[in-house]
């Protein structure tokens, strides 16, 4: 439809290598015709991929086509840092949405991408405020911790045609007030409503191990730990960059302890400090460990306070303890 109007000056063509440049230039694994599809969903019908371009012909007219283009480039930008937060310089106000984008990727998640595009694109218009973006993002964030991540419940196609009508939805929405409140619907009416129960959502977060040996699930048990800190302290944020995953009951004991591997490994044995923090601990008893804890002036919860000492029994009472304050307090609906 947009043909060139000089010779050797193709402006659609030159707008359309752009889009690929943005891909190409991030290290996330993005694909042009899953964000064309992404973009479709967060504004028209919901149809699948093989679907796309027989629906792309039908619609987008030849006055419709220079804007529609111009959109793509625009809101590649926008999928890119989505994707790949660390692309984009975040103010400080914005950091919670730079984390909870980054949550989503950990997750590996994708149903939602309509949504956060949409969310963005109004965003980048100024028709959300930060505070609205900070809001739905984390409810995004905490029903896919809840829903994904902890219970591993899988959507049947249901999950992604809701977040597509919603996108829509806001899309269509024409004033701030009536975005905010297809916000605040989705959230009341979807996504609380479809978030795991507690009987469903313990056994998961119960089953979290890392250790040396178990390593598959280190970024997801360094998360939680961060989040639980953050949610029961006061201060700054922290750099997760500068933690450690410190075992209370040592992977490599100086004495038998009794303990499993698994036991070790659980979640319920972890707590997360500072690179100088860890050096202190290093293989010390576990009051020598408490004694340090409490002089270093950390957060840290009842369970391993109150304990005189610490074994299965502990480990397993204090890895329910998190697993109650995670889905109650840290994860809300």
């Amino acid at each position: 439809m947009l043909k060139p109007r000089n010779k050797g000056v193709d402006l659609a063509k030159g707008k359309w290598n752009k889009i690929h440049r943005v891909f190409e230039a991030s290290q996330a694994d993005l694909n042009v015709s899953t964000f064309i599809h992404h973009f479709w969903l967060s504004r028209y019908e919901y149809i699948t991929e093989k679907k796309l371009f027989k629906a792309l012909r039908k619609s987008i007219k030849k006055d419709e086509a220079s804007s529609f283009l111009d959109d793509l480039v625009k809101e590649s930008e926008i999928y890119r840092y989505i994707h790949e937060p660390s692309s984009k310089k975040w103010n400080k106000d914005e950091l919670e949405i730079r984390d909870s984008l980054q949550a989503m990727n950990l997750f590996r998640i994708k149903q939602q991408l309509p949504m956060v595009l949409s969310v963005m694109r109004h965003y980048e218009d100024d028709a959300l405020k930060t505070k609205h973006v900070r809001s739905i993002l984390s409810a995004i964030e905490n029903f896919h911790f809840a829903f994904t991540a902890i219970a591993s419940q899988r959507s049947s196609g249901g999950i992604s045609f809701m977040y597509a009508l919603a996108a829509r939805e806001l899309y269509k929405a024409k004033s701030i007030e009536a975005k905010v409140k297809c916000l605040q619907d989705f959230q009341k009416n979807k996504l609380a409503t479809k978030r795991p129960q507690y009987a469903e959502f313990e056994p998961g977060f119960t089953e979290l191990r890392y250790s040396s040996q178990m390593t598959k699930q280190k970024n997801l048990v360094r998360y939680i730990l961060t989040k639980i800190y953050q949610a029961n302290s006061t201060g700054l944020p922290i750099d997760q960059e500068q933690t450690t995953i410190e075992h209370l009951a040592p992977e490599n004991p100086a004495k038998s302890t009794g303990l499993s591997q698994e036991q070790v490994a659980s979640i319920g044995n972890l707590i997360l400090v500072n690179h100088s923090l860890n050096n202190q601990l290093a293989n010390k008893s576990f009051p020598e460990k408490v004694q340090i804890l409490r002089q270093a002036k950390v957060w840290i919860d009842p369970v391993i306070l109150n304990a005189q000492t610490w074994g299965s029994i502990e480990i397993e009472k204090r890895t329910r303890l998190l697993a109650k304050d995670a889905y109650d307090k840290v994860w809300p609906a």
